[in-house]
């Protein structure tokens, strides 16, 4: 049985990957100083959701609280600032602030959809 938590998880991550890929072929990026600031929060709350829909499968069975949910915005934030950092997708000037500013913003979103989801009932 496919919990909603997996499908609406599943429909937001497919929507989040049309729209990056929209926004790379589009330039968004680099035209909207915002739309940075939108995709971060957006993928805190998917780090949030990926890790309550992977809680819902009968092998992992388990009750994603604050402290795994924090290891996991880390891990996935890190790793994703340094594969913008590989792939050259950053400017010397704004390096550091653009990489705290993305960090925050991924825990932000990760954090409000932990408020929404905490009571979310997994069986």
């Amino acid at each position: 049985m496919i919990h909603g938590i997996v499908i609406i998880f599943l429909i937001s991550a497919t929507l989040f990957a049309a729209a990056h890929a929209f926004a790379v072929a589009a330039s968004l990026y680099w035209y909207y100083w915002w739309f940075d600031v939108v995709m971060h929060f957006w993928g805190g709350i998917l780090i949030t959701m990926g890790l309550y829909s992977l809680a819902t499968f009968s092998r992992f069975t388990f009750k994603p609280n604050l402290t795994v949910l924090l290891g996991v915005l880390l891990f996935v934030t890190l790793l994703w600032e340094a594969f913008e950092f590989v792939a050259g997708l950053w400017q010397p000037e704004t390096y550091v602030t653009d990489t705290l500013q993305d960090i925050i913003l991924g825990f932000g979103g990760g954090l409000l959809a932990y408020v929404f989801l905490r009571n979310y009932r997994i069986e």
